[in-house]
């Protein structure tokens, strides 16, 4: 099977007119977040990122909610899959951007959630993720606005993953960096 990379990216651009929208309300509650702890916090580094990083994950939090299930229409039919990995067997372009946008659109919460958090563990991340992904899944159900799949859940708990493990990798470098000033 031949997949259309273009397709895909048109699809995952145009899905619902949700992601560019998140994208640009994502960056402008970031900056606002920034820049308002900036001007307030006169606390230490690590307790800047950690303010700064749980301000964040709860306004994504609210984006990924409103894109999943607020602003979704309703279909009356309540539709589920709980056969894990369903969608690899009839993998097509379309579902292949939605897998790959489910696990996107849980980077940011890997990302926060690991600076928010104060014990940071990879456990606790990715606990944060499932417990996300499963109330989104579980109100798609029950209000019949989307389809409660355990491929989702899986998607976004890989993506959460991702986005820890950039946290990570980028406190390595500001921590390596600020030692260096």
């Amino acid at each position: 099977m031949k997949f259309d990379t273009g397709y895909i990216i048109r699809y995952m651009l145009h899905y619902n007119t949700g992601i560019p929208v998140a994208v640009i309300i994502s960056v402008s509650v970031l900056v606002g977040c920034i820049v308002g702890l900036l001007f307030w916090s006169k606390s230490s580094y690590p307790q800047f990122v950690r303010q700064a990083s749980f301000c964040m994950l709860i306004g994504y939090v609210f984006l990924v909610l409103c894109a999943t299930i607020f602003f979704r229409d309703e279909t009356f039919v309540k539709r589920y899959d709980l056969l894990p990995f369903w969608s690899y067997a009839i993998l097509y372009n379309r579902l292949l951007a939605q897998l790959i946008m489910n696990v996107i659109m849980f980077i940011p919460i890997g990302f926060f959630a690991g600076g928010a958090l104060k014990k940071r563990s990879f456990w606790n991340v990715l606990g944060i993720g499932f417990l996300v992904s499963l109330f989104i899944e579980l109100t798609q159900l029950i209000t019949t606005r989307g389809v409660f799949s355990v491929d989702d859940i899986i998607h976004n708990v890989l993506g959460c993953a991702i986005g820890l493990a950039c946290f990570v990798l980028c406190h390595k470098m500001m921590r390596s960096y600020f030692k260096q000033c």
